[in-house]
């Protein structure tokens, strides 16, 4: 067995490392790694604590920062795999781009490179307390470990069932939607819970194990065209 956790463990050192080099290798690119550890208990991955520390070592002007994708891959015991965290904003008078890493035991580490373009989208911090508060313990399919995705969206689109299972989330609480429907002129923010899929796994139907939740912010829902709540 033990040949075998070191290729795995291998192979996520490597992936780890190629998805942290996203931004360009080149000479206004700020790194900062091992900034500190980031405490967090199983199914709880302390995104508020993280950005605490984000904007404390980075230097960006809180106020300025917008969000652009966070990631969180948690293993079947609820510890953390990987967190991803991509944002916007001004550091010393400048635009920047900005890249969190948060590995295996907490490490984390960030990297920045100047940005010469406006950018359109919400403070990080209402969307992070939202996810900070989702227990997600108590996810049916935690126990096959969960991916957890806030990403932003535009340009229009309809949500159904045939999407996921559809949520109205507020306070950690989730309220059902049955369907809700963005304009082409509108833009908003979805938290995406999947479950990790195994190489034989077969997708779960069941009504107590659904396999996507997509749960969006009653501010978010606010932007839509039509929301059908049941």
């Amino acid at each position: 067995m033990r040949p075998l956790l070191a290729v795995i463990v291998g192979i996520t050192i490597i992936y780890a490392c190629m998805h942290f080099f996203v931004l360009p290798e080149a000479p206004d690119v700020t790194r900062i790694e091992n900034i500190t550890y980031l405490e967090s208990p199983a199914y709880n991955p302390a995104i508020l604590d993280l950005w605490k520390i984000v904007v404390r070592e980075t230097g960006v002007e809180n106020e300025s920062a917008v969000l652009r994708q966070l990631e969180v891959d948690l293993a079947k015991d609820g510890a953390i795999q990987v967190i991803w965290l991509y944002f916007y904003g001004v550091e010393s008078g400048k635009q920047h781009v900005y890249e969190v890493y948060v590995g295996p035991g907490g490490t984390v580490s960030a990297k920045s490179q100047e940005f010469n373009h406006t950018v359109q989208g919400v403070h990080p911090l209402a969307l992070l307390e939202e996810v900070d508060a989702i227990a997600l313990e108590d996810i049916p399919f935690r126990e096959q470990g969960v991916k957890l995705l806030v990403s932003p969206n535009a340009y229009g689109d309809h949500y159904n069932e045939t999407r996921g299972r559809l949520y109205e989330v507020s306070n950690g609480a989730f309220l059902p939607v049955k369907e809700a429907t963005f304009g082409p002129d509108a833009s908003w923010y979805t938290i995406t819970i999947t479950p990790h899929r195994g190489s034989g796994s077969p997708p779960s139907s069941g009504e107590g194990l659904p396999d996507r939740i997509i749960a969006f912010t009653r501010q978010d829902l606010a932007a839509a065209d039509s929301v059908i709540y049941g």
